[in-house]
């Protein structure tokens, strides 16, 4: 039984749909692993990377930037919300806007604090399917709220459980 035209275009957009929260996963967790190599492949080779006030420039540029950067954090979390996405089959174009909690631990410092940062972030992205491939072709992102503590306890106290 052949697919009606309306059926195989609604299996391509989930097919593109599926394939561009992979590349936003993979981001993530290629950030949070410190695998540069797999943020790379999320982007074609000609992207622009725009994060906010902290960078602007080519995914090369970019990767380098990351690198030097998240191995002196204690580690990082990205968490992220399921993408808005937004696909033009006819063009192999798609707008994708994701929103995000994004957790870095910074070192201690000389007086032995600790801060935690974590933000609220929108990102903005612009793929292109080429040659088989979903990849993002521009990034923005845009922080919408930040929140620093320092002197984080490890492990809140436990509380006895009241029985009912």
């Amino acid at each position: 039984m052949a697919l009606e035209d309306a059926e195989r275009e609604e299996l391509e957009t989930l097919r593109a749909e599926r394939a561009i929260h992979r590349v936003m996963l993979a981001y993530a967790r290629g950030v949070d692993t410190c695998d540069f190599e797999r943020v790379r492949d999320c982007f074609h080779a000609d992207a622009r990377v725009e994060w906010g006030d902290w960078y602007r420039g080519s995914r090369d540029e970019a990767i380098r930037w990351l690198s030097e950067t998240i191995p002196s954090l204690d580690g990082t979390l990205h968490v992220f919300g399921s993408p808005w996405i937004e696909v033009d089959l006819p063009s192999g174009t798609a707008r994708c806007e994701t929103y995000s909690i994004n957790s870095a631990r910074y070192p201690r410092d000389e007086a032995g604090g600790v801060v935690q940062n974590v933000a609220g972030t929108r990102y903005y992205d612009d793929f292109e399917l080429r040659d088989g491939h979903w990849r993002i072709v521009r990034r923005r992102n845009e922080r919408v709220w930040v929140q620093n503590t320092r002197d984080h306890v490890e492990e809140p106290p436990v509380r006895a459980r009241r029985e009912h």
